[in-house]
C-alpha cells in the first residue's frame, strides 16, 4: 500500500514539474508595407534567447526571404549575417543567451496593400519595444 501511494505522489510531482514547463515558441509578425522593394523590415517585438541557438521557421505560403537579427543589447559584439528562410524548411541561428534583438526580413511587397509575415520562432523570449 505505501508504495502505491509512494508511487502516486511521485507521479503527481513529476507531472506538475512538467505542466509548468515554459513557453519559448513565439509567433512573430512583421508588416511589410506596401511598395516595399526588399529592404530589410524589422518586427516591433524584441527577442531574446533563452539558449545559445534559435530556430526560426514560417508557413509554406512565405516565398524564400532572408532572415537577419538586428542587435539591441548585447554582451559580445558580433555580426549577425542574413540566413536564407526557405517555405517549410526552419533555419537555426547560434546567437547570445540573454541578449535582445529585433528580426527582420527582407521581402519585396510590390502590392497597394501592406503584407503581414509570421515567423515562427523556438528558443526565445519577447518583449516590446
Amino acid at each position: 500500500m505505501k508504495k502505491i501511494i509512494v508511487f502516486i505522489l511521485i507521479s503527481c510531482f513529476v507531472l506538475s514539474i512538467t505542466g509548468c514547463g515554459k513557453n519559448d515558441i513565439h509567433a512573430i509578425s512583421i508588416v511589410v508595407p506596401a511598395g516595399s522593394t526588399g529592404t530589410f523590415i524589422y518586427s516591433d517585438e524584441e527577442i531574446s534567447p533563452t539558449g545559445r541557438k534559435i530556430t526560426i521557421s514560417t508557413d509554406d505560403d512565405l516565398p524564400e526571404t532572408e532572415v537577419i537579427l538586428k542587435t539591441i543589447e548585447v554582451q559580445e559584439e558580433t555580426a549577425y549575417l542574413p540566413e536564407t528562410l526557405l517555405p517549410g524548411t526552419p533555419i537555426t541561428m547560434d546567437v547570445e543567451k540573454g541578449a535582445w534583438f529585433k528580426v527582420g526580413v527582407s521581402l519585396q511587397n510590390d502590392t497597394n496593400a501592406d503584407k503581414t509575415v509570421t515567423l515562427e520562432i523556438k528558443g526565445i523570449e519577447t518583449r516590446i519595444e
